[in-house]
C-alpha cells in the first residue's frame, strides 16, 4: 500500500512539473484573452468591441471585456490585475497615450503579447502590434470636407475628444494642417466633450447663446456631432450651420441620409476589431504579425451614404 501511494505522489509531481513548463495561458484556444476598452458609452466603441468579440468567437477563444470608463488609472488597474491572473494576451484601446504605459510595461515584463487597437500609446515600441488608422489622416479628411462645404471661410467651432487621447491628438493635428491653408476661417470655439453626446449638446447650446455667427461645427466623433446637431436644430439654425462627424455610426449615417448631418467619416471600425483579435491569437501561437496594421478612412456624404447603411 505504501508503494502504491509513493507511485501516486510521484505521478502527481510529474504532472505538476509538466504544468509548470506550459506557456502562460496554455494553448491559444484554452487561454484567456482580455479586451480593454477606453469606455463603452457610444456606438463606435460598441461596434469595435463587438468586432473583437465576434472574431474571438470565430476563433474559439475565451475573451473577457473590460470597460476603462475613460479613466487611465482604472484601466491600468484592470490590466495589472489581468496580468497577475495570467492573461494570455491583451487587446487594448488605450484611455490615454501616456497614462496606461505603466500597465503595458507590466504586461511586457510578464512576456504577455499586447495589441493596441484604434488608439496607440506614446511609446509604441512597447506593444507587439498596433491595429488602427492614422488619426491625423482622419482629421484631415473630415476638415477638408468641411472647408469645401463652407467655401473656405467663416467662423467654425470644434468639439474635441478626451484630451490626451491618441485620437484627439491626431485628429487635432489633421485639423491644424488643413486649416493652415484657409486664412479666412476662424476657430472661435474649441473644447472637449469627451466623446459624449450630452456634453456636446450642452456646450453647443452655450456657444449658440452667444449669438456667434457659426457656419460649421466639426466634431471628432459622431456622438458629439449628433449632440451638436440637436442643439443646432433646436435653435432652428440647421440651414445655417453645417455639422460634421467621424465614425460612421448608424445614427450618424441615418442623419447624413436625411440631409441633416453634412458628413461623417468611416474609419473601418469593424475591420480594426477583427484584425486586432486575429493578431493577438497569432502572437499567442508564436506566429509573426506586422508591427502596424493600418486601415483607411472614407468620407461619407449624402452622395454615397447608401453604400454604408446596413
Amino acid at each position: 500500500m505504501k508503494r502504491y501511494w509513493m507511485v501516486v505522489i510521484s505521478a502527481l509531481l510529474v504532472l505538476a512539473l509538466l504544468a509548470g513548463c506550459t506557456p502562460a495561458g496554455g494553448t491559444a484556444k484554452e487561454a484567456k484573452y482580455g479586451l480593454f476598452m477606453s469606455h463603452m458609452t457610444n456606438a463606435f466603441t460598441i461596434e469595435l468591441s463587438d468586432a473583437v468579440k465576434s472574431k474571438a468567437q470565430e476563433l474559439g477563444v475565451n475573451l473577457a471585456v473590460y470597460d476603462g470608463g475613460q479613466d487611465a488609472a482604472k484601466q491600468v488597474s484592470q490590466v495589472e490585475t489581468a496580468v497577475n491572473e495570467g492573461i494570455a494576451a491583451i487587446v487594448i484601446e488605450p484611455v490615454s497615450v501616456d497614462g496606461i504605459i505603466p500597465a503595458i510595461e507590466t504586461a511586457k515584463k510578464a512576456k504577455i503579447p499586447v495589441v493596441t487597437v484604434n488608439q496607440n500609446i506614446s511609446k509604441p515600441e512597447l506593444v507587439d502590434c498596433f491595429v488602427g488608422v492614422s488619426h491625423v489622416e482622419g482629421g484631415s479628411v473630415e476638415m477638408k470636407a468641411a472647408m469645401e462645404m463652407i467655401g473656405g471661410k467663416g467662423k467654425i467651432a470644434i468639439l474635441l475628444g478626451p484630451m490626451g487621447s491618441d485620437a484627439q491628438l491626431g485628429r487635432s493635428e489633421g485639423y491644424k494642417q488643413v486649416l493652415a491653408s484657409y486664412p479666412d476661417v476662424e476657430v472661435v470655439f474649441e473644447q472637449t466633450a469627451n466623446w459624449k453626446t450630452d456634453e456636446a449638446l450642452k456646450l453647443v447650446e452655450n456657444w449658440l447663446q452667444t449669438g456667434t455667427d457659426l457656419v460649421a461645427i466639426v466634431a471628432q466623433n459622431d456622438g458629439m456631432a449628433l449632440g451638436a446637431l440637436k442643439a443646432v436644430e433646436d435653435a432652428k439654425l440647421g440651414d445655417k450651420i453645417k455639422v460634421f462627424g467621424l465614425d460612421a455610426t448608424p445614427d450618424a449615417l441615418a442623419a447624413v441620409k436625411e440631409g441633416r448631418l453634412a458628413a461623417t467619416v468611416s474609419q473601418s471600425t469593424t475591420e480594426q476589431g477583427l484584425k486586432a483579435m486575429e493578431a493577438a491569437v497569432k502572437l499567442v501561437k508564436g506566429e509573426q504579425v506586422e508591427k502596424q496594421i493600418i486601415v483607411g478612412h472614407t468620407l461619407i456624404t449624402k452622395d454615397n451614404v447608401d453604400q454604408f447603411i446596413k
